[in-house]
């Protein structure tokens, strides 16, 4: 079967969030999404998927309250780039873990397998990590002054 691309001549993608469900429920929870919106992984583990665009997520607003929710509680997750073969047919045809970011001897590796690919994902893994890094201090910073806030109400009492 051949690959569509969608309008702008691009495979049609997918971000997919994936961690422990005692993490990712409550991230979910947080999003107001759907609770059917968490893909369980079959077997021993715990671990779900949140995929953004899908069916329970159709808003990356939702998405990234729940990617935030992570984020700033400093839990575990991993972050992948899906490419689908078409809108209609979401088979798998490329995975690529953009976050955590990928170790030196892991792009070494890659490197002999596929020295463009790498760089690019490489950069994107990097633009990920900081943009993490900034979400991270800021979801710091609203908390401070969320609890500054409730120390104001306290000593008004």
């Amino acid at each position: 079967m051949p690959r569509r691309k969608d309008e702008r001549g691009k495979m049609p993608t997918k971000w997919v969030i994936e961690a422990d469900l005692l993490f990712l429920e409550p991230a979910a929870r947080f999003a107001q999404l759907n609770p059917n919106a968490i893909r369980e992984f079959p077997g021993p583990n715990t671990i779900g998927a949140l995929s953004y665009p899908s069916n329970f997520c159709r808003d990356s607003m939702h998405w990234m309250r729940a990617l935030s929710h992570l984020v700033a509680r400093g839990r575990e997750f991993s972050l992948f780039l899906i490419t689908t073969r078409s809108e209609s047919d979401p088979t798998e045809i490329r995975r690529d873990r953009i976050f955590p970011v990928l170790d030196p001897e892991t792009l070494d590796l890659l490197r002999n397998i596929n020295e463009a690919e790498t760089e690019e994902l490489k950069a994107q893994s990097e633009r990920i990590g900081a943009a993490m890094e900034r979400l991270k201090e800021r979801a710091k910073l609203s908390l401070a002054e969320e609890l500054s806030q409730l120390y104001v109400q306290d000593s008004d009492n």
